[in-house]
C-alpha cells in the first residue's frame, strides 16, 4: 500500500506527521506500516536466558515503523524526534562479510559506536543478511515513532530491534515462522553487547490481549494465562533512566555470567547430576527430589569469586566468551547470592501459571514482592526510615533453611520452599525499592516487583481495580509531586503482538 494511504487508516497525529515526512523525504512509495507493543514482566526476571519461564503483558504503548524497500544495499533510518536521534543512512556491506559468518564469532570482532541508536538497527539488518546470504536484502527506509519510554525497562531497545527484522522479512519474504522469530531477535540484539535472552521479544511478537503469556525457551514453550479479572496493573515510571551504558552493561553481564559460572561449578562439583543440569532451571526439586539437595549444593560452593579462583577451579572450561562483556566485580562474583535468586525465580515463575489458574492472586502477589526482594538494593521502612537491604546466601543462611527443610513444623517446611527464597541479584535502585515498600502498605495493592533488566526504569503494581483512582494518587503525593517530576504512572492495557497494519 502506499504510504499516503495511512493517513486515513491511522487516528494517531504524530504517526501522521511521520508518514507526512515519508513522503517529503522518500515520495508517496509502497510501505508497510508496523506496530510493535511494549511488555511489562508481571514475574521470571532475568531468566529466560537460564530456561526459565516469563509471565508477560503486551500493552499499549507502541513503537511504529514505516518501511519501505530500496535497491541500492542502503538503509536510510529516520525517527520522529529527529533531533535526539540524527538521522542516518547505513551501508551493511561495509560491515557484514560476504560470506556467512558465525554470529556470536562476528559480534565478538565487531565494532560499534556505544549509545548510537543505530545498533539496534543494524543488529537486526545483519542478523537476517548474515542467516540468509542467498537473499540479497537490497536495502530499506525504515521511519520510527516511539511511545515507549526509553530507559524505563518496557524494552525500546527490543522493540527496535523486532520492528527492523518484522519490516526486511516482509519487505524481502523471508522464510521466518512467528514462532521462530523471538530467539533470532534475541540473538541479534546481542550485537549491541549485552548478552540476554528473547524473552522480551517474544511478549512483543506473541502476546494476546488480555492473556498473561507463560513463556520457557530450550525448548520453546508459549501457554496463555487469561488475566484475573477485577484486576489492573499499573506501570509506575521512576524517571530514573536505565541507561544501557558500559558501566550498566558490566552489571548486567557480570550477572549473567555469575549464572555461568555458578552452573559450571555445580556439574563439576556434582558429576553425578551434569547430564541433568543443562539450564540452571533444572536445579529444581523435581530433578533433585527435595529442597533440602539445593540448599546443601550451594552450601557446598563458595560466597564469592575472584577470576584468578574461577580459572583455576574450572581450568578445562572455556571462559573467555564468558568474561569478555565486562569488568570483573571488585568483590568477586557472588555466587551464591545470584545462583539462589535465579533458582528460586524460576520456581516463582513456573508456579505462578498453576496459582493464576487456581484464581489464587494473593499469593502471585507475594512472590511478586520476594521477586523484588532479589532485586533489592535498600528497604523502606513504615516511617520512611531507609535501611540497608543485607541479604547474604551464607552458610548460616543456607544451613537454617536446611533444617527447616527437614522440620515437623508445617510453618518452618513452608519457609523452606525454594520460591519463597529471594537470593541477591540486586539490580534494583534506591527509589525504585521506596515505591514498592510504598506500595505495600495501601489498600487494593496485591504485589509489586521491578520489570526490566534494573538499574532504573519502572515497577508493575497488581492492583483491585476499585482502588486504582487512589493509588495513583498515592504515587504522585508521596513520588512525583515531592520531586519535581511530571506524573508519570499509567494503568496498562494489554493487547495483541506485532501487527502489520
Amino acid at each position: 500500500m502506499k504510504v499516503s494511504k495511512y493517513l486515513d487508516k491511522v487516528n494517531n497525529e504524530n504517526l501522521k506527521k511521520l508518514i507526512k515526512k515519508y513522503i517529503e523525504k522518500i515520495g508517496d512509495k509502497e510501505v508497510v506500516l508496523i506496530k510493535v507493543p511494549a511488555r511489562i514482566n508481571l514475574l521470571g526476571t532475568h531468566i529466560e536466558h537460564r530456561g526459565g519461564y516469563i509471565n508477560t503483558l503486551a500493552i499499549d504503548k507502541n513503537l511504529w515503523c514505516i518501511a519501505g524497500k530500496r535497491n541500492d544495499r542502503k538503509f536510510y533510518i529516520y525517527d520522529f524526534e529527529e533531533e535526539k536521534y540524527k538521522p542516518q543512512i547505513l551501508v551493511i556491506d561495509n560491515e557484514l562479510l560476504k560470506n556467512k559468518v558465525i554470529w556470536t564469532d562476528f559480534i565478538r570482532k565487531v565494532k560499534i559506536v556505544p549509545g548510537d541508536w543505530s545498533n539496534y538497527i543494524k543488529a537486526g539488518i545483519l542478523y537476517l543478511q548474515n542467516k540468509f546470504t542467498e537473499i540479497e536484502i537490497s536495502g530499506a527506509n525504515l521511519f520510527f515513532y516511539g511511545e515507549i519510554p526509553t530507559g524505563a525497562g518496557l524494552s525500546s531497545s527490543s522493540a527496535m530491534v523486532v520492528a527492523t527484522m518484522t519490516a526486511i522479512i516482509n519487505l524481502y519474504n523471508l522464510p521466518i515462522k512467528k514462532e521462530e522469530l523471538p530467539e533470532m531477535c534475541g540473538e541479534a540484539e546481542w550485537f549491541v553487547g549485552t548478552r540476554g535472552g528473547s524473552g522480551d521479544h517474544a511478549s512483543m511478537i506473541l502476546g494476546k490481549e488480555n492473556y498473561i503469556t507463560h513463556i520457557r525457551f530450550f525448548p520453546f514453550i508459549i501457554e496463555y494465562i487469561p488475566f484475573p479479572e477485577n484486576y489492573k496493573v499499573i506501570c509506575f515510571n521512576s524517571l530514573i533512566e536505565a541507561k544501557k551504558s558500559k558501566d550498566a552493561k558490566d552489571i548486567f553481564n557480570e550477572r549473567v555470567a555469575t549464572y555461568e559460572i555458578g552452573l559450571k561449578l555445580v556439574k563439576k562439583k556434582f558429576p553425578e547430576l551434569s547430564e541433568k543440569l543443562n539450564y540452571l532451571r533444572d536445579l529444581n526439586v523435581k530433578n533433585l527430589g527435595s529442597n533440602k539437595k539445593i540448599y546443601e549444593i550451594l552450601l557446598d560452593l563458595p560466597e564469592k569469586l575472584k577470576r584468578e579462583k574461577i580459572y583455576e577451579l574450572l581450568h578445562n572450561e572455556d571462559l573467555e566468551f564468558i568474561f569478555e562483556t565486562h569488568k570483573e566485580p571488585e568483590d568477586g562474583y557472588r555466587i551464591r547470592d545470584v545462583l539462589l535468586y535465579g533458582i528460586g525465580e524460576c520456581a516463582r515463575a513456573e508456579v505462578c501459571s498453576e496459582l493464576l489458574k487456581e484464581d489464587k492472586v494473593n499469593e502471585f502477589g507475594k512472590l511478586m514482592y520476594i521477586s523484588h526482594d532479589g532485586d533489592r538494593v535498600a528497604k523502606f521502612l513504615k516511617n520512611g526510615k531507609k535501611i540497608k537491604w543485607n541479604y547474604k546466601v551464607n552458610d548460616q543462611y543456607l544451613k537454617k533453611l536446611i533444617k527447616y527443610s527437614e522440620s515437623k513444623n508445617k510453618r518452618e517446611r513452608e519457609k523452606s520452599e525454594i520460591y519463597y527464597q529471594p537470593g541477591a541479584y540486586r539490580c534494583s535502585v534506591e527509589d525504585i525499592d521506596f515505591i514498592v515498600d510504598l506500595v505495600k502498605n495501601i489498600k487494593g495493592v496485591i504485589g509489586a516487583k521491578i520489570t526490566g533488566a534494573g538499574l532504573g526504569g519502572c515497577v508493575v503494581i497488581l492492583v483491585d481495580e476499585k482502588e486504582t483512582e487512589q493509588i495513583l494518587e498515592i504515587l504522585d503525593e508521596n513520588y512525583y509531586k515531592p520531586r519535581n517530576l511530571k506524573f508519570s504512572s499509567f494503568v496498562c492495557k494489554s493487547v495483541n503482538g506485532v501487527e502489520i497494519i
